[in-house]
């Protein structure tokens, strides 16, 4: 669980604006952790990165049947399930 908790008092159309908003932002540090290098940068780059997160969890628990992490949805062939023998 992340740090940032926005399972409260957004709806659905706000989380995913935000979501993409902090992806753009996460881009822009990317960019710019990528040119410089500095340590500022990759602590930004760490905090977009739980805001997503924070954002990701509100939604799954907002909108499971959509944002529901695919781990369980595994395929299961001869008694293996996501590659551990059953």
């Amino acid at each position: 669980m992340s740090n940032f908790n926005y399972s409260r008092g957004y709806t659905v159309e706000e989380l995913e604006k935000l979501l993409n908003t902090a992806k753009l932002e996460r881009e822009k540090y990317l960019q710019s952790f990528s040119d410089s290098g500095s340590s500022a940068s990759r602590v930004s780059l760490e905090t977009v990165e739980k805001k997503i997160g924070g954002i990701l969890d509100a939604l799954e628990l907002l909108c499971p049947e959509q944002y529901a992490p695919a781990a369980n949805n595994k395929p299961r062939i001869m008694g293996v399930a996501g590659g551990v023998i059953q």
